[in-house]
């Protein structure tokens, strides 16, 4: 069963190790983050930190945020002692209050994909308010979502549309399921 409430994310993260953890960087965060011009970089749904982890080890300052309490303490224990660390935060990324941007590069590796649709539009609508115009938000989302909806570039474009510009999508076999990365750009 895929976790949908931060108790069963809880829950979840309480074990050694979650069935859907990465232990690679996506090669597409990793080049969305070295480009000139990315200083401030945002994580939604971060799990236990390790993309953000990554992101801050190359000199960026980051913002990382996951519902699950559970994921937050562990990412935080996760960078004790490193030099760069990310601002681990509790929050749910529908009502982002506590975080001010502007960032100038956001991610999201399976959060978007777990939220019903007047969710997604408050999702978009945060993104619109933290990312600075010409900010990119990169999502990695599966096609047939945890959240019982089917996701493609037509749905995930017009979510974004009031404020994004849709630059390009690829299909994906990311975890050997059929998805996709989405890069918008704010208008």
């Amino acid at each position: 069963m895929i976790p949908t409430t931060p108790a069963e994310f809880d829950s979840a993260y309480r074990a050694p190790f979650t069935f859907w953890g990465d232990f690679r960087i996506p090669p597409e965060i990793d080049s969305l983050v070295r480009q000139d011009g990315i200083a401030r970089v945002l994580e939604l749904g971060c799990g236990v930190g390790r993309f953000s982890r990554h992101v801050a080890r190359l000199g960026r300052r980051v913002t990382a945020v996951d519902f699950s309490p559970v994921a937050i303490a562990k990412a935080r224990v996760r960078v004790k002692g490193d030099a760069d660390v990310p601002d681990f935060q509790v929050g749910d990324v529908t009502h982002l209050d506590g975080i001010d941007g502007p960032f100038d590069a956001s991610f999201d590796v399976g959060c978007f994909h777990c939220l019903g649709v007047d969710a997604q539009r408050a999702y978009a609508s945060e993104m619109a308010r933290l990312l600075r115009p010409g900010g990119i938000h990169l999502i990695w989302a599966l096609d047939d979502a945890p959240a019982d909806l089917a996701l493609d570039p037509h749905i995930v474009e017009q979510i974004f549309a009031a404020s994004f510009e849709f630059t390009r999508t690829q299909s994906s076999r990311r975890r050997l399921a059929r998805s996709h990365w989405y890069w918008l750009t704010r208008r």
